[in-house]
């Protein structure tokens, strides 16, 4: 089995993105990953608008 992992730091757009058009043409499976740093949250990100904005993003990459 060929699997491709795609790792997802900032940058969860799907569109225009290299690293997942890279796994598309290479593998038959891609899994996206997504890694969310508590420090990020601790800076600030962890408003209520913006863990929504992200779940929607995260959903998008299912």
């Amino acid at each position: 089995m060929n699997v491709s992992v795609v790792l997802f730091t900032a940058d969860l757009r799907l569109h225009d993105h290299p690293p997942v058009r890279a796994a598309l043409d290479s593998s038959p499976q891609v899994v996206p990953l997504f890694v969310r740093d508590r420090a990020v949250d601790a800076a600030g990100f962890a408003a209520p608008n913006r863990l929504a904005f992200l779940s929607d993003c995260l959903h998008d990459l299912d």
